[in-house]
Parts: C-alpha cells; structure tokens; sequence
C-alpha cells in the first residue's frame, strides 16, 4: 500500500484560505460602496427637502411667511386654488428607512429635516454653501438640512415668481 502524504488536502486548504481573504477584501469594498451611496442619497434627499421648505415658505400668498406644518404640505400645497407640488413624495433617510427623515421644528412648524444615522461620514469636505455646516460632522445626524430665508438660488426664486 502507498502511504497517504496530504498533500491535496493542504493544496485545498491554502486555496480555501486565499479565496476567504479575497472575499473579505470585496465584503469590505462592496459595505464601502454601499456607504458611498447612502450618503449621496442622503445629501440628494436632504437637499430635496430643504428646497421644498423653501419654495414652500417663499410661495406663501399672505404677507407673513409661513413653514408648513406638517410633510404632506410639500406634496400638495392647497393655499391656492389650484394645489401647488413643492415635492413628489416623501423621501425616507436612506440610512434609517423604515423611521423616514427626521423634522426640525421650529414655533410647531417644520424648518428642516435630518437623519438620525449615528454613522461617521466618508466625505469631509466640498459641500455645497448651503451644507457649509457639515464640515466636520462625526455622524449623519449632525447634517441638518435646515431652509432659512433668502437662501434659496436665483433659479430657485425665478420659479416662484412666474
């Protein structure tokens, strides 16, 4: 009888090593990318609701400006007489969606919305002027998306005025 050395078995095993190692690296790279994404998205979503606010607030038809009271205000402004569209849906945090984004209320009105990711953010700098205050931020919740008046972007004003 030939005597059994191992050596497929020891072949199998490094081959099995080297394949765990290699799907680590891509587990790491694809929750990387997936970090990447929910953070554009949160900046696409927060932004969207910012912009809302604040045709929202500019549109109002009397003298003194008005937030809207409640998110659905955005999807249909019925203070004309024909129903304004300041947002198309509701947009959930893409880090926390089944809580959706959180409100910032200022006087029982919703000023802003944020998300409540306790995450640290990838990207560090080169936001927008409006997003000037998440430079630095140790986690998403920190990102306020606040509309404060006289902020909104001369495309943004020529809109509410036609």
């Amino acid at each position: 009888m030939i005597a059994q050395r191992g050596f497929s078995y020891i072949g199998v095993m490094v081959t099995l090593v080297f394949a765990a190692i290699g799907m680590q690296g891509a587990a790491v790279l694809w929750q990387q990318q997936s970090h990447r994404s929910h953070e554009a998205m949160l900046l696409e979503t927060g932004e969207a609701y910012r912009l809302a606010i604040g045709r929202y607030y500019e549109s109002t038809p009397q003298a003194l400006k008005q937030y809207p009271l409640r998110l659905q205000e955005l999807i249909e402004d019925r203070r004309f007489p024909v129903p304004r569209r300041h947002l198309r849906k509701l947009y959930p945090d893409p880090f926390e969606v089944k809580r959706g984004m959180t409100l910032i209320m200022k006087d029982g009105r919703i000023v802003g919305v944020h998300s409540e990711s306790l995450l640290a953010p990838i990207r560090k700098s080169g936001y927008q002027e409006s997003q000037s205050g998440f430079n630095g931020a140790k986690h998403y919740r920190e990102w306020l998306f606040v509309y404060e008046p006289n902020t909104l972007p001369e495309l943004e004003l020529a809109w509410l005025n036609r």
